[in-house]
Formats: structure tokens, sequence, C-alpha cells
């Protein structure tokens, strides 16, 4: 498998599991939207977020940061 393909397995598993908008009061997490928190981005408009943004940021900010493309 190549990194690509793990890196899209890997977005699919965490979109699969966070799922779209939620603004609940008595989470913890605040306002998310697939996986990316208002507490994590102060100034991102995260209603208004798309899968494609998600994915950015996912790539930038999680996969790059932990330097995944580097793991066998």
């Amino acid at each position: 498998m190549t990194t690509e393909a793990y890196y899209t397995a890997a977005v699919r598993f965490v979109l699969d599991a966070e799922g779209g908008y939620v603004n609940d009061p008595d989470d913890p997490g605040g306002e998310t939207k697939y996986g990316i928190s208002k507490r994590a981005y102060p100034s991102l408009d995260i209603k208004s977020l798309t899968i494609e943004d998600a994915k950015r940021l996912y790539r930038r900010d999680y996969w790059g940061r932990a330097s995944c493309d580097a793991l066998s």
C-alpha cells in the first residue's frame, strides 16, 4: 500500500467516526465538524468547514507534523 493510500484510509476512518457538525454545550470538545474543533482552530468557521477543508487540515497539521509519510 502507498503512503497516499494509508492517508486516505486514515482520513476515511476519522471522518466515519467523527461525522458532521456538532455544537453540544455538554461536549468538552465544543463546536466540531469532521473532527475539527473550534478549540484547536479558534479563527476557523467550523460550521462552514467542508470535507475537503478538513482533509487539508488533517494532512498539514496531523499527518504531516507526525511525519506519517515516513512510517513503514
